[in-house]
């Protein structure tokens, strides 16, 4: 047998191109390797810029706690910028361009801006990563309870229903409680100091001790909110969006007195004046100060001031619902119940009918906020209560001793669970513990609640006066203080509303872009 020439020279031929895909497969699989180390090379320096990013915007909040910024208007759209460029430990950079919210003629200036924004750049050999963040002010109201400069204790029988901060120690109950009356906090506790007795308390959420201070007198000026009040602080920023004039109590624009009692019921906030809606008092349109005519809805604040002592009570709902904050250059008095509803009513009958955005009220005293010592015994606030530099407390009233009025008979929801005359207990704060919300005669001597639904932000320890005392808690049925905490304040807070100087926290992040070399 043998083989003809063309058929060697085809086979030689086959062979050459075999050998030559082989070869070139070799070349593409060298080739794509090389293509795949460049590929992860690149991902992992652009997952280093991306850390870095991090790190740099990190670095950055730091500084604006600290207040470290000269803010210029670089791009001069009015509003105050910086930029800041710096290395990390590692070798990457970053530079951050910061802009504040406000305008640059503002009186609170750049670090009192309501938020800020951030534009991080950072670089790490070939990878570029670019992320943006937006932080705004951290908020007193995240706190159902927040004393500034000292400790603070509970009793038996006392129930905490939402965030507390200390800033000295923490004093649970020097002795166990009774089942059914312990002393509970069901949300997170924050405490500069150590906690005294934990034993005898009931921590539902974490808790934290040896945490930083938070500067509580550096985040409020009375001066400006009274040149808010008068409608005379042109640069100063408005109240969340609201008009630009308040009520000023030290003219008697309500007609009762520079230092009245003001009864929030009285308020219509949606008085029909022509083609207006203006504010009426009592039936008597209120002044705008600036220029003598009705004070239009729009026009107003939210802030009333008095200059001395303030005294209120009253119900916010309905024609009378509107947000406010009532600021007093001396002490801050609750006279009665203080409840808030919504900012819906009826058009044609004009009652309240439980829509719109909820209502909530800022109690705030230059020194005291005092509960009249003949509120009754049961009695509900809910209200922002804020002592800048004193505390809260039932006014001259020993513990030995009260002048509360017994509630009358009838049926109650005193837990606010919308159930009305649970008997014989209401299951609070949890399963056979409880008022018996049906009160008679019998019962009506030892039935006591103080329902705080709101902030207490105090410089110091405050007192729950009679709702405390031994004579009371011995005989009383289910907890006497309940300090509830309404999470709705922190998204409809009551204008003008004091922020925290130097605690910011973050609203907003995204990555911008992935830049490529």
């Amino acid at each position: 047998m043998y083989t003809l020439q063309n058929e060697r020279g085809s086979s030689l031929l086959l062979a050459l191109v075999v050998l030559t895909v082989v070869a070139l497969a070799g070349i593409g699989l060298a080739l794509t390797t090389v293509s795949d180390r460049y590929v992860s090379s690149f991902d992992r320096e652009s997952a280093n810029a991306l850390h870095s990013a991090e790190a740099g915007l990190a670095i950055t909040k730091q500084l604006i706690i600290d207040e470290a910024f000269t803010f210029t208007d670089s791009d001069g759209n009015g509003q105050p910028d910086f930029v800041h460029t710096d290395s990390l430990p590692w070798g990457d950079r970053f530079e951050v361009f910061g802009e504040a919210n406000i305008s640059v003629a503002a009186a609170e200036g750049p670090y009192g801006a309501p938020t800020m924004d951030l534009y991080v750049n950072a670089f790490s050999n070939r990878g570029v990563r670019q992320i943006y963040s937006q932080i705004g002010h951290g908020s007193f109201l995240d706190y159902a309870r927040f004393v500034q400069d000292e400790g603070t204790s509970y009793s038996c029988a006392a129930v905490q229903a939402g965030k507390v901060f200390v800033g000295g120690d923490l004093d649970a109950p020097a002795k166990s409680c009774d089942a059914g009356a312990e002393n509970i906090f069901l949300e997170d506790v924050e405490v500069v100091g150590i906690v005294n007795d934990p034993e005898n308390a009931i921590f539902m959420g974490a808790l934290q001790t040896g945490v930083d201070t938070i500067d509580w007198l550096g985040s409020i000026d009375f001066d400006a909110v009274r040149q808010k009040a008068m409608g005379l602080c042109s640069n100063c920023s408005n109240c969340d969006g609201f008009g630009e004039v308040g009520i000023y109590m030290n003219e008697d624009p309500l007609g009762i007195g520079t230092n009245g009692e003001i009864d929030f019921s009285l308020f219509d906030f949606y008085t029909l004046l022509g083609s207006d809606t203006v504010i009426s008092y009592n039936g008597v349109n209120v002044p705008n100060r600036l220029n003598g005519n009705p004070l239009k809805s729009r026009e107003f604040n939210g802030i009333i001031f008095y200059e001395g002592d303030g005294f209120v009570r009253g119900t916010l709902d309905g024609t009378s619902g509107r947000s406010i904050t009532v600021w007093a250059a001396d002490n801050v008095w609750v006279m009665s119940h203080i409840q808030c509803g919504y900012v819906g009513y009826d058009e044609v009958t004009r009652l309240p009918n439980g829509t719109g955005d909820p209502v909530n009220v800022g109690l705030i005293g230059y020194n005291h906020i005092y509960i009249e010592k003949f509120t009754p015994q049961i009695l509900f606030i809910d209200a922002a209560i804020v002592a800048v530099n004193e505390n809260w407390e039932i006014f001259n009233e020993g513990l030995g001793t009260h002048s509360h009025t017994e509630p009358p008979a009838g049926n109650y929801d005193l837990d606010l669970d919308g159930i009305v005359g649970e008997t014989p207990v209401n299951d609070y704060p949890y399963e056979g513990v409880g008022w018996d919300e049906v009160v008679t005669a019998a019962n009506a001597k030892d039935t006591w609640l103080l329902q705080i639904t709101g902030p207490i932000i105090t410089r110091y320890n405050g007192s729950a006066g009679a709702w405390d005392s031994p004579a009371v808690l011995k005989d009383a049925v289910g907890p006497t203080q309940i300090y509830s905490y309404d999470l709705d304040i922190v998204d409809f807070p009551p204008p003008c509303f004091p922020l925290p100087v130097g605690s910011w926290r973050n609203l907003a992040w995204s990555e911008v872009v992935e830049v490529r070399d």
